[in-house]
């Protein structure tokens, strides 16, 4: 009991560990100046992938399970907007937008695993809706190219989503992780013939070493071993450091500061989803004991 009780701790450390490590995307992305986004991702992604062979061994491909390549050519897209939401809006913007990737995960359930829409879902996506109104307002005041990355942003949002559904059907551990390294190496093959070749600072390339290794690679590799040991909840609740560590850590590291709409629609926007993902985990564990 006391072992497992141990093991469970060392997971819920581990997690937070790995939300940390998801968090410097912000401050890490826009410390690189000089190379352009394809070279940012392509490398990043690389980097990754061979980081996560090395660690966990050669993907498992499952040639026939559409899933699986649905998963991977989304987890490849949803990479590559990551870099370009960054460049172009705030990390405050990019990082809270995409967290509304659970109301896609809703929408989806429903169109193509003909899943009831709760009332609870119209409330959280009403919400989430109210937290992008302010997002978009203030966008529209600064000038078009953030008005671009929050609309990338969400895109990513809805990327991630089809990527949670798509890994929710194949349901094996082994496999989840090979959507992960194969769609890391299709990101590096698909941004390749894009990719420019002018000089960058070593400042860059290294930035983008800590990207691949510790902010992916690594950040993977400890998920994957510490969701063994935690509870759906717990899985769900512990990430939500992210959207709230990641501007902060950009703010301390790089100065960039978020307005008021930045942090009223965050509250919103985070707190109705992971207020709803309690809820809906709470209620699920009610049926189980029902």
């Amino acid at each position: 009991m006391n072992g497992k009780l141990s093991m469970r701790h060392k997971a819920m450390g581990a997690l937070i560990i790995c939300a940390l490590l998801w968090s410097t995307s912000g401050f890490a992305l826009k410390s690189v100046t000089t190379l352009d986004s394809m070279r940012v991702s392509g490398y990043r992604c690389l980097i990754a992938a061979v980081f996560l062979i090395l660690v966990q061994g050669k993907p498992r491909i499952e040639k026939k399970n559409k899933w699986f390549w649905t998963g991977c050519v989304a987890y490849a897209v949803a990479s590559y907007l990551i870099v370009q939401a960054n460049a172009l809006t705030t990390a405050a913007n990019a990082i809270i937008l995409q967290y509304i990737a659970p109301v896609f995960v809703c929408v989806f359930s429903v169109i193509f695993l003909h899943e009831k829409m709760r009332r609870s879902n119209f409330v959280v996506i009403g919400a989430v809706l109210i937290g992008l109104i302010l997002f978009f307002q203030e966008s529209l005041s600064v000038n078009m190219a953030h008005t671009v990355g929050n609309i990338v942003a969400v895109m990513v949002g809805f990327v991630m989503a089809l990527q949670a559904i798509s890994v929710c059907q194949v349901q094996n551990v082994k496999v989840v992780r090979s959507v992960v390294m194969l769609g890391s190496l299709l990101n590096f093959i698909l941004c390749l013939p894009f990719m420019q070749h002018t000089p960058a600072p070593l400042s860059d390339y290294l930035w983008i070493l800590f990207l691949g290794i510790f902010q992916l690679g690594l950040s993977y590799s400890i998920y994957s071993w510490a969701v063994n040991y935690l509870s759906p909840l717990e899985v769900i609740l512990i990430p939500a450091i992210e959207p709230l560590a990641n501007p902060v850590l950009t703010l301390l590291i790089r100065g960039e500061k978020m307005t008021m709409n930045t942090i009223a629609g965050g509250i919103i926007v985070v707190g109705s989803i992971t207020v709803w993902s309690f809820w809906k985990e709470i209620r699920r564990k009610d049926k189980r004991v029902a």
